[in-house]
């Protein structure tokens, strides 16, 4: 999957709706209060009170940001910010020239990050769980006592390759698979944790849970997935976490009458 892909949501916008009437729906339809992140979630940047179009997509970059600017965007809204822990650091480099175009075109940062992952309706794992035709059975992964990531339960075993296909097709890209696989092994119960999680092999081989469907894998997931008996199928973290943004900037069109569009930036890992 190649270039930008630009998808839609609302009506045209009134110019009316305000970014702290904004702010406050996500925090409060997020829960953002129960997680303990290391990125910052809300407003990362200050732009215009006034919000008629937000332009959505899954990172911050220099092509994100030139798309909201080139579509007129009054926000930029993303599962991926600028800014991550609390470390103070000069804004300079890449950060620098992206925080200068975000202020002179006066758009407001604003970014999701666990709030969008863990969500039990409109989190990414959830999504992916539902699209994948599997039902809930149950969460894993906790940061800081919150799970993220959801085991479904599929209403018949599948094959690897029947999940290996329905992934391709939902997220037109093809998924690897390293770790445990005999032929004719088929699997009820699949965990799904969107971008980076990997660490989550061991938990779900002590629950019996022999897939893993995440965004990326480390060098050694192979060796560990294999020892562990257990599938870890790589999805694409830019890929496997697009469906949580998307779902919060369809409800904000709705909530606000404000025109949303997503920007996809594919990324091959």
């Amino acid at each position: 999957m190649d270039g930008t892909i630009q998808q839609e949501s609302g009506e045209g916008g009134t110019g009316m709706a305000n970014r702290g009437e904004i702010l406050e729906y996500c925090a409060r339809r997020l829960d953002v209060g129960a997680y303990q992140d290391v990125a910052i979630n809300g407003l990362q940047v200050e732009g215009t009170d006034a919000i008629d179009r937000i332009a959505v997509a899954v990172s911050t970059s220099d092509r994100t940001i030139s798309e909201a600017i080139d579509w007129n965007a009054d926000a930029l809204l993303v599962h991926h910010g600028l800014f991550w822990g609390s470390k103070l650091q000069p804004l300079t480099g890449l950060l620098g020239k992206r925080l200068g175009k975000l202020f002179k075109h006066d758009i407001n940062l604003i970014g999701y990050h666990l709030p969008l992952d863990g969500h039990a309706e409109i989190g990414n794992n959830a999504i992916l769980t539902s699209e994948l035709g599997l039902e809930f059975a149950g969460r894993f992964g906790d940061v800081a006592g919150v799970p993220l990531g959801v085991i479904g339960k599929a209403a018949e075993p599948l094959e690897l390759p029947d999940i290996l296909n329905r992934l391709e097709d939902m997220l037109d890209r093809t998924p690897v698979a390293v770790g445990t696989e005999a032929e004719g092994n088929r699997y009820d119960r699949i965990g799904i944790l969107s971008g980076s999680g990997y660490g989550t092999i061991a938990e779900l081989a002590a629950r019996d849970c022999r897939v893993l469907i995440t965004g990326d894998v480390r060098e050694p997931t192979m060796a560990e997935a294999r020892e562990l008996g257990v599938v870890a199928i790589a999805a694409g973290h830019e890929a496997t976490e697009r469906t949580g943004i998307q779902a919060l900037a369809n409800e904000l069109a709705t909530e606000f009458s404000v025109e949303t569009r997503f920007f996809s930036d594919p990324n091959p890992i």
